[in-house]
Order: C-alpha cells, then structure tokens, then sequence
C-alpha cells in the first residue's frame, strides 16, 4: 500500500495483490457470478479458496477453469445450504480460513448462524455492514462508506457509535487515518421531533470530546450538503466534513440500503462491502451483484482482515 493509502479500487486491488494470498471459505457457491468472482480473485488476486458445497457442481465448474484455478480451490462436500453453512463457520472459528463468504445462502439465515453463541465469531462487538462505493467526480480518495444498510435495523445512540467505529477501521485499513464522518438526516438543523438530528448532534460532540477516536464526526448533514461543497457553501455551513464527507452514517437500515443500491441502479457505480465487527470479515454480496462487486468485495476483505491481525 502506498503512502497516500488506497485511493480507488484499481489501487485496491493492486493493494490486495501484494499481500500474502488469503483463504476464504465460500457457503453453498452454486451460481455463475459467484464462481466467476473466485476465478478472477484466484488468478487477480492469487487468492485460496474452501468450497462448501455440492461437490458434483463444484467439480463440473473447476473442470472448466484455466489450470491457475483448480489448485487454489479446495472442497467440502455438504450435502445442503444448512451443513454447507456450519462447515464453514466452523473452519473459519478454527482460522482455516481467514475470510467467509455467503454464495447461494440468504443473508439472515447465514447472518443468524454467525451471530449463534456457538458460531465462535462473536466478539463482543456490534456486527455492521459497510459498502463502498468509488465517487469518481471527487479528486483525491474517491472512496466513500455508507453504513449501515445490511445488518443494524434502528441503531440507537450506542449502535451508531459502533457504526461509526467499525467504518472509521475499514477506512484506516485503506491508509485513510482520519476520515470524515457525516451523520445523515433530511436536514443540517437540529429538530427536538426528529430523532436522527439529535443523535446527530450528539455524536458530533462525542468525537469533540475524544469520545469517538479516529476520525472527525459532523452532523446533522443532509446527503447534498455531506457531499457537495457547493451546497455546503450555499448553506452557510463552516465544516471540515461538510463536501467532504468519506462515511456516511443513516439513520436507519432502509435509508443506507436504498442510498447504496441506488448508486449502483441510478449510477452505476462500481461498489464494494464487507461485514466488520465479528472476528473475520463476512461478506455478503447479493446474489444479484456481478462479479466485479465480488471481487472487490473480496479484495476489501483481505485488506481489512490484513490490517486487524496487524494491530
């Protein structure tokens, strides 16, 4: 990773590349973008892989890969989604793996067997999911983080603390050492009948007052005045984060997911994102995702979990 840290996905990959190759463990792998993801991570990034799945259907595709692949991937025959998915959790508990990864297993039936007390993953932390995106109109690092639209429904208080510190590890482990944190709502005022506002406020004072570290926290910001400097300007508004903003934080899980998704359906932007909080990164890609995002995704993973066990 260069100094100036890793500014775009390109310099993510390449960041990704260079580090020892990483393993991780694929749930029920059954469709061809997923597939198409360990191919490209095999020969792009020299990544390994466990397959736990139907071991016919596994076979049939490595039958297909370029001589590159096949020795990269290892398989678990599970006979269905349910032993598939407590194989794998089970070989990532033991740090066989280093990464797990959802392939055709819904998100809450794997998310609900991680979160189990006897998965071995817990931490004692909130677990959070944080998409990334390239804004390719911003000079400098393109990244910005939107949290959390896949895992905390109504964060409270407490859990948008804990958003706002498992986003602030994935931006340092992309070499960002202070990243600027909006707090979103629908305005820049602080409403006593809007709840968003006030938590808003109040997590801008925490980071004041050393009580959120690592990072620089504004809000209430709505998204134009986050991200535009002009609309910022145009407001009155005197912040470091104002224009600017690296993290974007919700107020709840509909407004995170439907802002992330409509970046890549109205935008077509390029994205990422990764589960952090548990004690390997989880990732969730939808099954809708193509393979680029997968392969992003996966990059991400090994940077971040490169940088935990570095610590």
């Amino acid at each position: 990773m260069s100094k100036n840290g890793v500014n775009n996905f390109d310099e993510m990959l390449q960041a990704a590349k260079q580090l020892p190759p990483k393993t991780v463990a694929v749930v029920f792998p059954n469709n061809a973008e997923t597939f198409s993801a360990i191919t490209d991570a095999c020969l792009v990034l020299g990544t390994k892989f466990i397959l736990f799945g139907d071991e016919s259907v596994i076979k049939e595709w490595i039958s297909s890969q370029p001589k590159g692949v096949s020795g990269r991937i290892s398989i678990v025959h599970a006979g269905g989604v349910d032993q598939a998915l407590s194989l794998a959790i089970e070989c990532v508990a033991k740090k066989e793996a280093d990464i797990l990864m959802k392939g055709g297993v819904d998100t809450s039936t794997m998310m609900r067997a991680v979160l189990a007390e006897e998965s071995g993953l817990k931490t004692g932390r909130l677990l959070t999911d944080i998409f990334v995106l390239e804004y390719p109109e911003r000079p400098g690092n393109r990244f910005i983080m939107i949290t959390d639209g896949g895992m905390t429904l109504a964060p409270d208080l407490k859990n948008k603390v804990e958003l706002i510190n498992n986003a602030t590890e994935v931006a340092h482990a992309l070499g960002n050492p202070n990243p600027k944190v909006a707090i979103l709502s629908a305005t820049e005022f602080v409403m006593p009948n809007l709840q968003s506002t006030i938590d808003a406020a109040a997590l801008s004072k925490m980071n004041e007052r050393g009580q959120i570290k690592g990072c620089l926290v504004d809000g209430p910001l709505a998204l134009d005045n986050a991200l535009s400097v002009e609309a910022a300007e145009e407001k009155g508004i005197k912040s470091e984060v104002a224009g600017r903003a690296e993290i974007l934080v919700a107020a709840n899980i509909e407004s995170a997911n439907s802002l992330a998704k409509s970046t890549t359906y109205f935008a077509n932007l390029r994205l990422a994102h990764v589960i952090v909080g548990a004690k390997v990164p989880i990732l969730i890609p939808s099954r809708a995702d193509k393979k680029d995002a997968k392969l992003l995704s996966i990059a991400l993973g090994s940077i971040v979990i490169e940088f935990q066990r570095g610590k």
